[in-house]
């Protein structure tokens, strides 16, 4: 690249005042090209290379999953942008399934996100273009190799340390589609939990606990994965619920009602199995309300034909459910959820899950609530810690008796960011008649 490439960067939108908008965020870095007819944008992408195409979603006649899908055709290298001002989960859809989209921005956008996205887009690109160079490259010195393979000289060794750093790098890039795949999941997650009038936090917390179970439980890395992008979906399919169920203890629920809310499993599978990548994550997903000892739902699986993704899912899913009070309309405190879920060991859930997931949370007093086990984004300035903190490979991070500080919790999040980590953090907090601190216990 010399110093006077710009990457090329078409946007599309039926609004002009948009696209000047637009034109002003981009044009000192990007040579911009912009479109208020989709049909004569799709004619210019027939003919042009570009590295990026950002496009609204809803305008008139054509609309932008037609858009990216033409770019999908025309250049599929190039990357492509939904831009909507509505929350449309059909249209995210038909988005990521016809034009293949690398992120999704709502209208109004906040300009540093979408400049991050942008500048995150054309990067991977520019990446994506090097690793085939690379390839290539690769490809030949293979062969150069083989040659010289029979004088075992200095050349032979000056090659395989090239085909090393080659393999580093294309296993970088490998990385960075993983973290896409994770931002597409995030984007899915942040308009369900809209949708459904909940919070994406207590989405992640139940994620993290599934991912912190999982490695209690030895499981492998894609799995625990795989786990942790279907616990941040697990309640995708309740946008597809009745307004009057969403916030229905569950107790109260006819049975017909409780057949109504078991259908969101099925409803986010669907959703998932668009991507078909993600087959892993929409069984768990699709089997969360298998019983252990069966007659579940939709299979009536038991014991282990029920995805070990499903069966952690379970257990952190409905000990939240039993703190916040929705299943029973009565917020349980930590030791009489874990007592609740002990009770329907081995019926509905997996009894070894149950007893490592007690065992997680085992220094927590029985009949006490003293002490709450919390993941980092529950942390708050000055709470104090109750038991060491550790990090990942077993050294203190912080011991006991200390404060918790506002630079202390940036700390241990850029840590978990860093070292694919979740901290499990003990916090003393003397007895008081408020019972908001309860509320917010694991």
């Amino acid at each position: 690249m010399t110093e006077t490439f710009k990457p090329k960067i078409v946007f599309v939108d039926d609004e002009v005042e948009v696209l000047l908008a637009l034109q002003r965020i981009f044009r000192r870095e990007y040579e911009i090209t912009t479109f208020d007819n989709p049909s004569e944008a799709i004619e210019f992408l027939s003919k042009n290379q570009v590295h990026l195409v950002v496009s609204d979603m809803k305008m008139p006649h054509i609309s932008g999953a037609k858009v990216l899908a033409s770019a999908k055709e025309y250049q599929p290298n190039c990357k492509r942008i939904l831009l909507s001002g509505y929350s449309d989960m059909q249209s995210t859809i038909e988005a990521i399934n016809q034009g293949g989209i690398h992120a999704y921005i709502t209208k109004p956008w906040d300009n540093e996100l979408i400049k991050e996205v942008v500048a995150d887009a054309v990067k991977t690109v520019i990446l994506e273009a090097e690793n085939d160079q690379l390839s290539q490259q690769l490809q030949q010195k293979n062969k150069d190799l083989e040659e010289l393979v029979t004088t075992l000289d200095q050349k032979v060794l000056d090659q395989t340390q090239s085909i090393r750093l080659s393999l580093q790098r294309l296993a970088a890039a490998a990385s960075r589609q993983r973290k896409l795949l994770h931002q597409i999941i995030e984007m899915i997650s942040l308009i369900a939990a809209a949708q459904r009038g909940s919070h994406y936090k207590d989405d992640v917390r139940i994620a993290k606990q599934c991912k912190l179970l999982g490695l209690k439980l030895q499981l492998d890395k894609n799995t625990l994965t795989y786990i942790y992008l279907a616990a941040s979906l697990h309640e995708l399919g309740k946008i597809a619920l009745p307004e009057d169920l969403l916030n229905k203890i569950e107790s109260e629920m006819t049975q017909e009602e409780l057949q109504i809310l078991h259908q969101q499993a099925l409803k986010g599978a669907e959703i998932i199995d668009v991507i078909p990548s993600l087959h892993e994550v929409s069984d768990i997903l699709r089997y969360q309300y298998e019983r252990y000892a069966g007659k579940g739902f939709p299979d009536k699986k038991k014991g282990d034909e029920i995805p070990i993704g499903a069966r952690i899912l379970a257990v952190v899913r409905d000990y939240h459910k039993y703190i916040s009070g929705q299943l029973t309309g009565t917020k349980f405190n930590t030791c009489n959820a874990l007592q609740a879920l002990k009770s329907q060991a081995n019926r509905i859930y997996d009894k070894n899950i149950v007893n490592t997931f007690t065992e997680m949370l085992k220094d927590i007093p029985e009949g006490s609530d003293a002490q709450f086990c919390l993941t980092t984004d529950m942390l708050k300035p000055g709470m104090m810690i109750a038991q060491d903190v550790k990090y990942a490979n077993g050294n203190t991070f912080l011991t006991k008796g200390n404060m918790v500080t506002a630079a202390l919790i940036e700390r241990m999040e850029h840590y978990e960011l860093e070292h694919d980590f979740v901290f499990l953090v003990f916090i003393f907090m003397p007895k008081v008649e408020d019972d908001s601190l309860e509320e917010k216990a694991i």
